[in-house]
């Protein structure tokens, strides 16, 4: 365990999270904490709805806390202070030597109530935000570190950051072993795809940000010169409201275009892996994109992936080399990659190792502890 020198207990990190569901931003936190559980002590606060990752932390052995996000106000700034002192009042109970905001969602809500434990604050930037409100700068202000999950997302970012409190720390990809891929009969088979079928895949929640209808019209014109694929989406679309309400929008959709039998939608999945085994090419048609974790995840299985030219995707992502890339809403350049990763096995097969290669070299798992301890030592003076 780290300790903190001038009492000789470990470093207790607060993990604030600001989102019910479980995505990119939470699976990412998960990850970290059950990577470096062996040096510090890790305590998630979720939100009263948030069972699935409340469940998800304590089976890792991590501590959670359930409270309510304050709502920052001027006007009203004896509620918001009201607020933010009950959170306060959790964190003292859990003693945070950092606290460490998941996204600035959580600064947003809670920067003040870390202020006043007087934690050390951290926060990671896991999108692309090239506007920074005026109301968000502020809750930002008292934010001792920076962590961005591309360089991408710290060239966009909004706030002028000092180099000294920003740091690009890349999300750990683990190499699965060899053998997952002998479950593709058997997920195919689950899930009702032929054995002929060519499956594009594309891991992520049915959620307003994740460009679904650029995907259903490219769709179209793969489906017309080559019917028998299938479009598998794993990702939730019942968990959370909003993810609920786009699940509706989009299969109205693919109605409407006449393809909603060749897609299949999972929902949230724990066997993510094991489904993107059994895809034969890897899709993520997206807004924006502070990195794109299930890229690199395919990537690591040595799928040939298609990603639109946003955010993080362009630190990995090269034409051609390690991906294919189509301008963002443009459907026309999303439909023609796939369709030449189908009907060019070889070029396929050659992006997947690339981006294999390139995933092992760059995203290791003790390259991201080496970095992620250091910065939170770092944080801490006398650690």
């Amino acid at each position: 365990m780290k300790r903190d020198n001038t009492t000789g207990r470990e470093l207790t990190i607060a993990h604030i999270m600001p989102w019910s569901g479980v995505g990119g931003v939470e699976i990412a936190t998960l990850r970290m904490t059950a990577a470096t559980r062996d040096k510090f002590r890790h305590v998630a606060f979720c939100l009263p709805d948030a069972v699935s990752l409340r469940d998800s932390f304590e089976a890792l052995g991590v501590e959670t806390v359930t409270y309510t996000p304050p709502e920052p106000s001027l006007r009203r700034f004896g509620r918001y202070y009201k607020e933010s002192r009950a959170v306060a009042d959790q964190l003292k109970a859990v003693g945070p030597d950092i606290v460490h905001f998941s996204e600035i969602k959580a600064a947003y809500h809670t920067s003040l109530a870390a202020r006043i434990v007087r934690a050390r604050m951290m926060c990671h930037v896991r999108n692309t935000y090239p506007q920074v409100s005026l109301r968000d700068r502020l809750t930002l202000l008292p934010v001792h570190s920076f962590i961005f999950v591309s360089s991408e997302a710290k060239r966009q970012f909004g706030l002028s950051v000092p180099d000294k409190k920003a740091l690009v720390i890349y999300d750990p990809i683990e190499i699965p072993e060899d053998t997952i891929a002998a479950d593709n009969v058997a997920v195919r088979h689950e899930l009702g795809i032929p054995a002929d079928c060519t499956v594009v895949g594309m891991v992520a929640r049915v959620n307003p940000q994740k460009d679904y209808f650029t995907l259903a019209s490219a769709a179209v014109e793969v489906l017309r010169k080559h019917p028998d694929t299938r479009f598998l989406v794993v990702g939730d679309n019942s968990l959370v409201e909003m993810n609920r309400q786009h699940y509706q929008q989009v299969n109205h959709r693919l109605d409407e275009l006449g393809i909603r039998n060749s897609f299949i939608f999972t929902g949230r999945r724990d066997d993510v892996n094991r489904l993107i085994a059994a895809m034969d090419i890897s899709v993520l048609s997206t807004h924006r994109e502070g990195f794109g974790l299930c890229v690199a995840e395919s990537m690591a299985l040595r799928k040939p992936v298609v990603a639109t030219a946003v955010g993080g995707l362009l630190d990995f992502v090269h034409e051609n080399v390690t991906g294919c890339l189509h301008q963002h809403e443009n459907s026309a350049e999303l439909a023609a990659a796939i369709i030449s990763l189908i009907e060019d096995p070889d070029k396929a097969r050659r992006i997947g190792d690339a981006g294999y290669d390139y995933v092992k070299q760059n995203f290791s798992h003790q390259k991201f502890v080496d970095e992620i301890s250091t910065a939170y030592t770092d944080l801490c003076p006398g650690s």
